[in-house]
């Protein structure tokens, strides 16, 4: 009988260390999936916000500052997809559904910009210039989610 506890109980730390291990994964894969949406987001927003720049205002330094964190944002949705596995293909029919959004919200009218300013220029911002703050957010959030 002994035997077959020792038995039963060494199962169970084994399978509880899967678990644990699965668990990790399973966190790891949210904050990366939630940053490459973030990234996309990112991207998408300094697009809009470019293009929106170059119709009204023709600053080459402004556009080229947004151009500059687009471009960052988009090295970054790049960088993201090929850490979870993502073709290029799959990566880039993610961002249309995105950019499509953000015009949706702004009726496809340029003059409705700061719309997007409000929704999108903080966080964008703080996720250039310190992404570590957002993957925090993220595995905070993964923590509450997986229960830790």
């Amino acid at each position: 009988m002994r035997k077959i506890l020792k038995i039963f109980f060494l199962n169970l730390l084994i399978a509880n260390s899967t678990f644990a291990e699965t668990k990790e994964q399973e966190k790891a894969k949210y904050v990366l999936l939630n940053m490459h949406q973030d990234y996309i987001t990112c991207y998408s927003f300094y697009k809009i916000g470019a293009e929106y720049v170059r119709k009204s205002n023709s600053n080459n330094k402004i556009i080229n500052g947004i151009e500059k964190s687009s471009n960052t944002s988009l090295r970054h949705v790049y960088e993201t997809a090929e850490l979870m596995g993502m073709q290029t293909q799959e990566m880039s029919s993610k961002i249309k559904p995105e950019m499509e959004n953000q015009l949706n919200l702004i009726d496809n009218n340029f003059n409705n910009a700061s719309v997007l300013l409000e929704k999108y220029a903080q966080t964008c911002k703080n996720l250039i210039e310190n992404k570590k703050q957002r993957i925090s957010f993220w595995e905070k959030k993964a923590t509450e989610k997986f229960n830790e």
